[in-house]
């Protein structure tokens, strides 16, 4: 048994290594030699439209937990982005949950997820708490806090609940955008009845910079 378990976080470790590897070499082409078939075209329909927009996306990938067949990933990724002539940077984290097969990747899923896309050279530092999990039903809060408000400058910012299947082309309208004192915002939400997830959009604007963050919080009984 300890043998088992040795090999099996070996092979966790290699393959999370070359993950890790193939992306950030930008090795595209032998992406499809660690997923099976099913599970790479998911991926890379994904990937492709991330690198898209993100063309120097950095990745550390290390795995964090298993059971069985299935182990989870914790990944963060650095990029910068391109925005009417604005530069952007992303950070994201994500826990991701693998299983495999035979050494290659079966299934994966976005457990949890909180990225900041905000403008580059922006001395404000925004931080995020929330919970990483919630009951069905539950009521919880959502806290986005700038640490060190630079002066009494008055920021505009809103929080929503993305919707719809693919959490993208909502309008910056749908966000009730309004003045508020330094300080960041926080906001009360109603998780879904059913479990899954739900994600949470929000956006702050600030003389020193615009900041669009996005977290994804597990919904479970």
């Amino acid at each position: 048994m300890i043998n088992s378990a040795l090999s099996k976080n070996i092979d966790e470790q290699l393959l999370s290594n070359k993950l890790e590897e193939i992306l950030n070499l930008r090795q595209d082409d032998l992406l499809k030699d660690i997923f099976l078939k099913k599970s790479f075209n998911e991926f890379n329909k994904r990937y492709k439209a991330f690198r898209e927009k993100y063309k120097d996306a950095k990745w550390s990938i290390k795995p964090i937990k298993n059971d069985q067949n299935k182990f989870l990933l914790d990944i963060k990724i650095r990029s910068t982005r391109e925005i009417n002539d604005q530069i952007y940077n992303l950070n994201t984290k994500q826990t991701i949950k693998l299983e495999t097969y035979k050494k290659k990747i079966k299934e994966y899923k976005v457990i949890n997820e909180e990225s900041i896309l905000n403008s580059q050279n922006s001395p404000l530092i925004i931080k995020i708490i929330s919970p990483e999990k919630v009951l069905t039903g539950e009521k919880y809060e959502v806290n986005i806090i700038i640490e060190k408000p630079l002066d009494k400058s008055l920021t505009a910012s809103g929080m929503i609940i993305l919707k719809n299947e693919n959490n993208v082309n909502l309008s910056n309208d749908i966000f009730g955008i309004k003045p508020n004192q330094s300080g960041g915002l926080f906001k009360y939400i109603q998780a879904p009845m059913k479990a899954g997830s739900q994600t949470i959009s929000a956006i702050i604007t600030h003389p020193e910079g615009i900041y669009l963050i996005t977290k994804k919080i597990k919904v479970g009984l």
